[in-house]
This record gives C-alpha cells, structure tokens and sequence, in this order.
C-alpha cells in the first residue's frame, strides 16, 4: 500500500509513464506473498478464537432422564378406566352409580384396602349420602342404638345411611376439604368405635375429599379401610389414593356436568310442552257478553305455567270470570291448573255461590295425595239481568273495583288461603251491584310487581292511574293501554313470572 502511494506521489512530481508502470508491478510482487498466507494460513488470533468455539462445542450439558415407575404407569391406566366409565354414563341410565362403583373398586384394589366408600354432598341440604360401598367397612360412626349388632345388618346399615356435614369423620373431611391417613383410629376423637365385636374393630383408614375441578367444591368424599391385624395404610397408599382421586374427580366433572345438562334440556322441553298446553287453555275469542266490554291482557314467561284465566258464560244470569295464579312451573303446575280448571267449568253451572264454588275446589285440589302445589284464584260471578256481582278469591289474585261514582279505584276483595293449602278453608261470598261504568279489575302479581332495568316495580299504583285516566274507555281500550304502559316501563328487561290481567266494563 505505501508503495502505491510513493508511485502515486512520484509520477505527480516527475511525469513519466514508464516509471509509474515499474512502481506498479513492484507493489504487486510485494502483495503475492501476503495473499499465499491467507490462502493457506490462519491469523494467531483467529485460530485461537476458532479453537475456543470448537471446546464450547464439545462440552455438551448431561440429559437426565426419570425412570418413569411401573405403578405410576399403572395409575394412569386406571384414570383412563374412570374417563371411559363417565363417557359411559352418558347414555347409560345406571351410568353415574357404574362410574362411582369403577372409581370406590379401582381404589381399593390399588390400596390394598379391605373396604372402600364413597359418599356424596347433597346440594340442596347438609347432607352426606353413601352411594357406593364395596367390601368389609366397619363404620367410624355411632351406629344407631336399635340397630343389632350383625355384620349383615350393620353393612346394609351403612348403605343407605346419611350424615350431617358436621360430628361425624365423613362430614368433617368434605367439610374441611383435606385429604387424611388415619392410621391409629383410637387416637382421634372424630372416629367412634362401637363394640367387642371383632367385625367392629377398626384398623387404619384413608379418607379423600372429591371436588368439582376448576370450583374448589367438595361433592363427596372417597373413604378407604383396613381391618385391623393388617399392616396400616402407609404414604405409599395415601400417594396412590391421592393420584386416584385426582383422575375420579375430572371424571366426576365430565358425568356431572352432563347429568346437569341433560336435566336443563328435560325442564326446558317440559317447560315448552306445558306453555303451549297453557296457552290454549286462554279463550282464543270471547263470545259476547250483553252489557259488558271485556279486556285482556296475558304475558307468559319462558320456562313458567302459572297464570291462566277463563270466561264461561253459564247461565242466562251467570257469567264467570276465573283468574288463576298456579305456583311452581312446568308440568306439576300444569297439572293442578288443569284440574282446578275442569272443576270451575263444571261447578260454574250450579246454582252455588262463588265462595262456595271455592271451597269445593278447594277440598278436591288437598284430596289429591300428589298435588303439592297451590294456587291463588278469583272467581267473578256476573248476572247481566241485575248487573249483581258475586266474587270470591283465595290467595294473591285480588278484585279492585272502578267505582264510577266516587272516581277511584277501590279493592272489594278479601285476603283468604290459596285453595290446595288446608281441606278445610272456607272462601267468603262477597256481593255488591255495579252501576254502569264501573270497572271490575283483576291481576296476577306478576303484572304489578314486574322490574324495570332500575329494579323498580311497576305497581298498583301505575296500574290505576291508567285505569281512572281511561275509565271512560271500554274494557278492552284500557287492557291494551296497560299493556303498552307495562312493557315501555320493562323495556328490555327478561320477564320473571307471568302477567295476566281481566278487565270488566259495566256498559
């Protein structure tokens, strides 16, 4: 390079082409020997760079593989059983009790117990229920002092029993949540011992809570026993039962969570069935009535059969009206409504009075050994010839009066038992005569108690001042006023009970 440079500087100050020709060839003869060596030579500095890459290279981090245990392998493949045995519930009407049985049996035969239980939490009272029970289990309870002391009758005993979720092992541990080895039952307070017997003594225990994965709930409890003169539950034992109980779990949730879908899908189809049969129990037209404008207004909620009402012209002087209020919902509602329905249709027709009527109804309804439900009714008589009306109601469905003469709305019913509650409850006649333009006014309460998006009910209060405002509507106007009013005051709001409201107008 610095040859270059001088032939560079030379030339400039000496002009001459020749000598700058020989000064170039010179630096190219200097420049052949330095490119022989990176050719076929390496820099001091580089190869020792090169050297030090290639020992980072060959030092290589040592795998450790974990023998993977032949009974950890086996617990899997019983895991595998409980996943298949809940997919096997699902269309086997026995499949939850198969499924419990598999897991209660797999996790005594991995134990080495002589015995084996599982009992589940009732959700709906504090309850613990065995329901499923293999082998000898003599119980950590106080049996029951009238029960003999015979390992048939003892085992049968156990079966079948419940416990409180509270003075008891299995209700402490669903209760507590946390896993036990109890392997010297003498030593904790909690178990009790019940007798010399030798099918009585008791050896070492394990006892599991079950929870719901993902929801941190207890839903039973996995129990496990020796018998004693055997050598006790170990942490060998308890770490098997654990890894057991964490596959029965995921089980439990797959057949749980089925069961309880199954059972939505059922009450939404009995639901649907006894809405539709419920609606066309409502008068599809009125037939005319001579000196009265009648007024309807019905909304049903999805999933509830309560409400229903009914016009039946009887007689020449009786006209009756029924609103009806069942509780409960679905077919059982459906039900009671039905008979209570076919009876007010054929008692209309006599010569008694409302209240009588009512009462009849009544002890018919609490003579039925399976309807366990009740239901809030009004029954309006009219007789068009003396515009004389004759009412009774029993529970929740009140009968307010537009009282033409006055300007105000004024309630002319009595508070009485829903019929379906005590046999021997008497409804009370309660008569007066309408004037014309009176109003005769009858609701469910789901109609005044319905909630806006605030949570404010819609109350009597809005209803009769639609009603005094109109009164000079007929029937059927001031229904349909109410009924817009109601649902601009809901709006979007999801209906919770049924709405139904008559309207009578004395013309």
């Amino acid at each position: 390079m610095a040859v270059l440079i001088f032939a560079c500087i030379y030339t400039a100050t000496h002009p001459g082409m020749m000598r700058f020709a020989l000064l170039i060839l010179f630096a190219s003869i200097l420049l052949i020997p330095y490119c022989v060596m990176l050719a076929f030579g390496k820099p001091q500095e580089y190869a020792k760079a090169e050297d030090v890459e290639e020992e980072k290279e060959e030092v290589k981090p040592e795998i450790v593989v974990e023998e993977i245990q032949v009974e950890k392998i086996d617990l899997i493949q019983k895991g595998k059983a409980f996943v298949a045995a809940a997919a096997d519930s699902f269309s086997d009407k026995d499949g939850m009790q198969n499924l419990l049985d598999t897991i209660n049996k797999t996790c005594v035969e991995v134990t080495s117990a002589n015995g084996g239980a599982i009992l589940m939490v009732d959700e709906f009272e504090d309850l613990i229920t065995v329901k499923s029970f293999t082998g000898e289990f003599p119980p950590p309870y106080k049996l029951p002092d009238d029960l003999p002391h015979k390992p048939l009758r003892v085992s049968t005993s156990f079966k079948y029993a419940q416990f409180p979720l509270r003075d008891n092992i299995f209700g402490e541990i669903a209760t507590a949540g946390k896993a036990e080895l109890i392997a010297v039952p003498k030593m904790d307070d909690r178990i009790v011992e019940n007798g010399p017997e030798d099918f009585l003594k008791l050896g070492s225990f394990i006892f599991l809570p079950l929870r719901m994965p993902g929801k941190d709930v207890v839903v039973g409890v996995l129990a496990l026993s020796r018998n004693p003169g055997t050598d006790p539950f170990g942490d060998k034992e308890f770490d098997w039962a654990q890894t057991l109980t964490e596959f029965a779990e995921s089980a439990l949730k797959t057949a749980l969570n089925f069961k309880q879908y199954t059972e939505k899908q059922e009450l939404t189809k009995e639901a649907d069935i006894a809405s539709g049969i419920q609606i066309s129990f409502l008068p599809k037209k009125l037939p005319p009535l001579p000196g009265l404008n009648i007024g309807t207004y019905a909304e049903h909620t999805s999933g509830v059969c309560s409400d229903v009402y009914d016009v039946i012209p009887a007689r020449q002087d009786r006209i009756a009206f029924i609103v009806m209020d069942v509780a409960g919902k679905g077919m059982n509602s459906l039900l009671v409504m039905t008979m209570i329905r076919a009876m007010f249709r054929l008692i209309v027709n006599t010569t008694q009075t409302a209240g009588t009527i009512l009462s009849w109804a009544n002890r018919g309804i609490c003579s039925e050994p399976n309807a366990d439900h009740f239901a809030s009714i009004a029954l309006i008589n009219y007789d068009p010839t003396s515009k004389k009306i004759q009412l009774a109601t029993g529970g929740s469905v009140p009968v307010y009066r537009y009282n033409v003469a006055k300007e105000a709305v004024e309630k002319v019913s009595v508070t009485c038992e829903p019929i379906g509650i005590e046999k021997t409850t008497s409804y009370k006649d309660i008569e007066f005569t309408a004037s014309q333009g009176d109003i005769i006014i009858c609701y469910t309460d789901g109609l005044v108690e319905a909630l806006n998006a605030q949570g404010q009910q819609y109350s009597l209060a809005s209803l009769t001042n639609i009603i005094k405002a109109n009164a000079k509507l007929p029937g059927k106007d001031i229904a349909n006023l109410v009924k817009s009013d109601i649902k601009k005051f809901i709006g979007n709001e999801t209906l919770r009970d049924d709405q139904t409201l008559l309207v009578i107008k004395i013309q």
